[in-house]
């Protein structure tokens, strides 16, 4: 046999073997097997307390950066600032969000914690995305992929005791749009640096409970009947912000999202007409819708197109009455 063909059947063995091997390395997990696999992940990132630096790359717009200080104490939860605004703490204890101004020392707004950057998925929703998503599993790389079109929708990347270091999201056509990774991180830390956010988290904690979660029973909403295959209502809120005090309902397929926002109504209140006034913003990924129905100033958001959260809209209804 000539040197040639040696060398040429050589490749194919190894091209073989490359293949057999990296069959047998990635693999789809079965929805009970994504359950449990995902737990873990979250189990894993929030064993221990750490302290570190995030890098949030935005490739949507201008490739822009931004830089976070983050830390985590187990029980508080999640505490973070734009390094580019010191004086505004976020706090996330995986209900709320908290936006705390150092300088005033108050909390400034009230937002869902309905996910977390430093997380693959809150718990909550690991039901609804084993079920609409499937779990490529390849060594310490993991891969969400869409049952409907086979698209990987978000990727992360695991250590080796399987915790989150980094998270990437992509587009509908598979363009990577946002990337973000711890580039720092200590683990147990005793410093000042956690300690001071550790003293924020602790005012916020003792503020939280102003701020539960809806009961839909209790309360007239209004709630859209139409929703896009495979979304669910995952939380309801009552959050407070620059347009005051309003509900937030947050709809989700376990990636994308929509949410919709409504003034409060008195239960006395009456309204037999049914004003819409548009106005459509929109945002890299998200696109709002506002307008007012029944008496209530309403925003729709989410990382949807603008026909469907329109049709999302048409469908909004008294469920109250």
């Amino acid at each position: 046999m000539k040197r040639s063909t040696l060398f040429l059947v050589f490749n194919v063995l190894l091209l073989v073997s490359f293949l057999a091997t990296y069959t047998s390395q990635a693999r789809i997990l079965s929805p009970e097997e994504g359950r449990l696999f995902l737990k873990r992940i979250i189990q894993n990132s929030t064993a221990h307390s750490y302290w570190g630096i995030w890098k949030l790359s935005d490739y949507t717009d201008e490739n822009e950066s931004i830089f976070y200080e983050v830390a985590y104490i187990p029980r508080f939860g999640f505490g973070w600032i734009n390094l580019d605004n010191p004086h505004h703490y976020i706090i996330g204890d995986g209900t709320y969000r908290f936006i705390y101004d150092e300088e005033k020392q108050i909390i400034t707004a009230v937002y869902p914690g309905f996910d977390l950057p430093f997380l693959p998925l809150g718990e909550d929703n690991i039901d609804i995305l084993v079920s609409n998503y499937l779990i490529n599993v390849d060594e310490n790389v993991v891969m969400i992929i869409s049952r409907e079109n086979k698209q990987v929708v978000k990727s992360f990347l695991l250590d080796e005791r399987q915790a989150l270091i980094s998270q990437t999201y992509y587009s509908k056509d598979g363009q990577v749009i946002k990337r973000g990774e711890f580039v720092y991180r200590i683990d147990h830390p005793n410093d000042d640096r956690i300690w001071k956010i550790f003293q924020i988290m602790d005012q916020v904690v003792q503020k939280k409970n102003n701020f539960p979660e809806v009961l839909f029973n209790r309360e007239r909403m209004l709630i859209p009947r139409l929703l896009p295959p495979g979304y669910s209502l995952r939380r309801s809120y009552l959050v407070e912000g620059d347009q005051g005090k309003m509900y937030q309902m947050v709809y989700s397929d376990g990636i994308n999202f929509f949410s919709l926002f409504q003034t409060l109504l008195s239960p006395h209140s009456k309204f037999s007409s049914r004003i819409r006034k548009f106005t459509i913003k929109k945002d890299g990924e998200l696109t709002t819708l506002i307008g007012e129905i029944m008496g209530r100033q309403v925003f729709l958001v989410g990382n949807l197109s603008h026909e469907i959260l329109s049709e999302i809209f048409d469908s909004i209804a008294d469920e109250g009455r």
